[in-house]
């Protein structure tokens, strides 16, 4: 439909309102009769998000986030962040300190939060598999999105931005890894353009992942 037709649907509906308005009042007519200037003049309203480097008073609304996440993934049967595994406040403290923690804000709320850890894990040098090159690269960790604000692509826009900042700080290898059983995560990895690179361990219960690679 063009808009000469929604213009044709707009007279219509001014019409009808100017007839009712004779049976149902001055109040009621008015209120029909702006139908037209509200369907030309609604638009829809972009989401303003940001991503910033935390500091440590966000270490609260940080730590709220992750207590969500682990109650979700605790809904939903999976044993990851349980039994003490979480990112508790002394490592987002210590992410901050390394200048590596980073927030997503949604209007100066916090809705979402991620680490970009630099320098080589042991844990993935063993990976059982293989990565794409040997040169320096980032692993994106402790990544958490409000439980308040789901479905509105929080997951998408964190992990997005969080590559732009890997790319601006000069990394080419960009890394990441869940639990094999967090489809929703394994969907957003790639989506972002991941590739499945193999299987790493935590040594801890349940600590296998799958690891995934953005070169």
């Amino acid at each position: 439909m063009g808009y000469e037709d929604e213009d044709f649907i707009v007279r219509q509906a001014k019409q009808m309102g100017e007839l009712l308005g004779s049976f149902l009042g001055k109040k009621d007519t008015e209120a029909i009769l702006s139908f037209g200037d509200e369907a030309k003049t609604s638009q829809p309203k972009e989401t303003a998000f940001d991503f910033r480097p935390s500091t440590l008073a966000d270490i609260p609304a940080i730590g709220l986030i992750i207590a969500e996440a682990k109650q979700y993934l605790k809904e939903q049967g999976s044993p990851q962040w349980q039994d003490g595994h979480e990112p508790h406040e002394a490592v987002i403290r210590e992410d901050i300190q390394k200048k590596a923690s980073y927030v997503l804000t949604l209007e100066d709320e916090i809705v979402g939060t991620v680490a970009l850890i630099s320098g080589e894990d042991p844990v993935y040098e063993a990976i059982e598999g293989q990565w794409q090159g040997k040169g320096p690269y980032v692993s994106l960790h402790h990544i958490a999105v409000s439980q308040k604000h789901r479905g509105i692509g929080l997951g998408k826009n964190l992990l997005s931005m969080a590559i732009q900042q890997a790319k601006a700080l000069g990394y080419e290898d960009i890394r990441i890894d869940t639990y094999p059983a967090n489809q929703p995560m394994l969907s957003l990895i790639e989506k972002c353009g991941f590739t499945y690179c193999g299987m790493i361990h935590f040594p801890f219960e349940h600590g296998e992942r799958k690891a995934f690679q953005l070169v």
